[in-house]
């Protein structure tokens, strides 16, 4: 895996520790990759774990949200950079805010062995990503969003990136910094609200290693609405290392078509591949 990394010029990886069972642990990865290893802490699986473990938390929904809340914290407090959420294919991005009521219904009426499997609970999926949201606008860690295409069992329209301006404009959450990931096939969505909310961030990641015929063509789409110190660039690399070559190679090979020779190509791609999620991220040595 390190010679696919060194070829690729990858200096660190962010890694989103919930994606599977059968990933390796950040310092097994760390060893393999030859360089240092960031986590993203999945709330989905937190929740899950929170549910599968049993005990007060999985019988009271205060404890329930508290116990998760902590899980987060402890993650955030242990190195962890961001906080992930896949509610986009758990249900979509219109985060419906459920009085207590509904809320304690909810928690009653759960399937806890289901939803210990795959969290997706209509009404306390959304409650959990308000308190995420809380939680990372505090701790000013951004707050990550699969958006668009993704999972096979994606509803797509309830995963545009536009469903989520309520949340940006919620003065309990309007300051938790959010990054849209994927985004494709709502580029120009996800490019407007980073334009036009200061605390959101864009990453196309998948889009471009799985349309790479397109990529040139959908950085120049972002970066229409998208200001250039807030476009990431991130491989979407899983399951074989191969992703990791394959998806930093079609972001430099794309930047390079996209940008031409404009006269700041260099400075902006630097910051796309590098600085923007180096500041964001707030990683050792960003630029």
């Amino acid at each position: 895996m390190k010679w696919l990394l060194d070829g690729a010029g990858t200096a660190a990886l962010l890694v989103d520790t919930g994606f599977g069972d059968d990933i390796l642990e950040v310092t097994a990865l760390e060893r393999a990759a030859g360089r240092p290893v960031h986590p993203i802490v999945r709330l989905e699986t937190v929740a899950e774990q929170v549910l599968g473990a049993g005990g007060p938390p999985a019988r009271s929904l205060a404890r329930f949200a508290d116990a998760v809340e902590q899980r987060l914290a402890e993650a955030l407090d242990g190195g962890a950079v961001a906080v992930k959420s896949v509610a986009a294919y758990r249900g979509g991005l219109r985060l419906a805010d459920p009085g207590p009521a509904e809320r304690r219904r909810a928690f009653t009426g759960l399937d806890r062995a289901r939803q210990a499997a795959r969290f997706d609970d209509p009404v306390l999926e959304p409650f959990l990503v308000r308190r995420a949201a809380e939680l990372a606008a505090a701790r000013q860690v951004p707050l990550q969003f699969h958006t668009g295409f993704g999972d096979e069992d994606v509803d797509l329209p309830l995963a545009d990136p536009s469903l989520l301006r309520p949340l940006l404009r919620d003065p309990r959450t309007q300051d938790c910094p959010v990054v849209l990931l994927h985004c494709y096939p709502f580029v120009g969505q996800a490019a407007y609200l980073a334009g036009t909310y200061p605390q959101v961030w864009m990453d196309l990641s998948l889009a471009l290693p799985l349309a790479e015929p397109l990529a040139a063509g959908l950085i120049r789409e972002a970066l229409g609405l998208c200001p250039t110190g807030k476009l990431l660039a991130a491989s979407d690399g899983h399951s074989y290392p191969e992703m990791h070559w394959w998806g930093a190679t079609v972001w430099r090979h794309a930047l390079e078509r996209a940008l031409g020779d404009e006269a700041d190509a260099a400075a902006v791609a630097g910051g796309v591949l590098a600085g923007n999620a180096a500041r964001l991220y707030r990683l050792v040595g960003a630029p």
